[in-house]
């Protein structure tokens, strides 16, 4: 049987990619948020509303580290580089998308508050313009399905 990644292991196998200031406890607030990435992609267009949304949602997680009592964190640097990461990912994301969803299954096998916070996300960005498409759709059935977000 093989070996199920961790996210400690996936943050080193992009790291030695792809060079990045995310540090490991930063990286995995951003694997938790990646099913969003497959959903804004998934039919093929990135819209400007979209685009509001990924900007939010980066300032959104580069937040959480201040709320969280990190006083270091600079927000609008760490949202600026999730927002790098975030462009990257969506330019590679055939090559990233099974990596991060097999990293993220076993992490969210304990938290289930986390698989609420996903299906909650990935279904907002889906209607984020004129409503879900079957293409989304079609996307959201399959991370509801591989990282388990329904009982």
């Amino acid at each position: 049987m093989a070996e199920v990644p961790s996210i400690s292991q996936l943050y080193q196998k992009y790291t030695a990619e792809r060079p990045t200031s995310v540090t490991e406890e930063q990286f995995v607030t951003f694997t938790v948020f990646f099913p969003n990435l497959i959903i804004i992609i998934s039919d093929g267009v990135i819209d400007l509303e979209e685009w509001e949304y990924v900007k939010q949602l980066a300032r959104f997680m580069a937040k959480s580290f201040k709320d969280e009592g990190d006083e270091q964190v600079n927000v609008e640097g760490l949202a600026d580089c999730y927002l790098r990461e975030i462009s990257y990912l969506i330019k590679f994301l055939a090559d990233w998308r099974d990596a991060f969803l097999d990293a993220l299954q076993p992490y969210l096998a304990s938290r289930p508050d986390a698989k609420t916070s996903i299906l909650d996300t990935i279904q907002l960005f889906a209607e984020a313009s004129e409503g879900t498409s079957d293409e989304e759709q079609a996307q959201i059935d399959e991370i509801k399905n591989r990282l388990q977000l329904e009982s």
